[in-house]
């Protein structure tokens, strides 16, 4: 993984680290479940979108190293933003 993407993998993990950590703090200090709840689903949108992120960074740095042509790119272009609308 390029540095850059791995850089990037890290600080959104280290923000969801921080999500995570404040739910248990919000769980040890009750609050009420509907403000828990929105920090849990901040935290798991979070999540799956580091996971595409990092996912397509992979697509992009295996293929690109065995892909040359412009359609290829063009169908990898074209898997990766079938992949962002899932």
């Amino acid at each position: 993984m390029a540095n850059l993407s791995k850089d990037e993998v890290i600080r959104r993990l280290n923000r969801i680290k921080g999500q995570v950590e404040g739910v248990i703090r919000m769980v040890e200090h009750p609050r009420p479940a509907h403000e828990i709840f929105n920090q849990i689903t901040a935290a798991k949108k979070a999540l799956d979108s580091t996971g595409r992120f990092f996912l397509e960074n992979y697509i992009k740095e295996t293929l690109s190293s065995v892909s040359k042509s412009k359609e290829e790119s063009l169908k990898i272009k074209e898997i990766l933003e079938i992949m962002e609308k899932f």
